[in-house]
């Protein structure tokens, strides 16, 4: 072993402190994001990426290792213009029950009134978004609303590169992801 990787391991913290704190993160996200697991009970998934407490370890292990950062944004004053139903868009969404599709369009519009370009249902490295929010010289905003998949999620959080994922499981809340490479 080189030289260098062991001074990395000496310098790094004690496994138990490790695994408490992805335990941790594991635990928060689990209560923060809805998931569906019908789809994912159905697909052929890798060994290790087929249950839902798998899933939720590979993600709380990317952020507690530093490669991306998650943030829980309750709902305050500023985000207010982020569910204004004023001008809202049209409504060609293409899935979704009423809340989904009212909770689209108001975010579009929001970012829409920001000067940003914004997308349906963009196509990621798996799956797709809900929206894409794009603008010259700024990481990609990909949205998810309402239910997400862990599989989607983690999977395109370790193969894309800048961007940011959020999820909005409600009118209350929004989950971000941030990766920055």
């Amino acid at each position: 072993m080189p030289k260098k990787e062991s001074l990395e391991i000496k310098k790094s913290l004690p496994w138990d402190v490790v695994e408490k704190q992805i335990s941790k993160e594991a635990k928060w996200l689990k209560d923060v994001i809805d998931v569906f697991n019908v789809e994912e009970k159905n697909m052929s998934l890798p060994p290790g990426l087929s249950c839902t407490e798998c899933l939720l370890r590979r993600i709380a292990i990317l952020i507690v290792s530093g490669k991306i950062s998650a943030v829980e944004i309750n709902k305050e004053p500023p985000l207010e213009s982020f569910w204004n139903s004023e001008k809202c868009c049209k409504k060609d969404i293409k899935h979704g029950k009423e809340w989904h599709q009212m909770t689209m369009g108001q975010i579009e519009n929001h970012f829409l009134n920001l000067g940003f370009e914004v997308e349906k249902e963009p196509v990621m490295h798996q799956g797709r978004a809900d929206l894409g929010v794009y603008q010259k010289n700024t990481p990609t905003l990909y949205i998810e609303i309402g239910t997400t998949s862990l599989y989607k999620l983690w999977l395109n959080l370790v193969t894309k590169g800048s961007f940011t994922y959020l999820i909005v499981p409600s009118d209350n809340q929004l989950i971000e992801f941030r990766k920055n490479s």
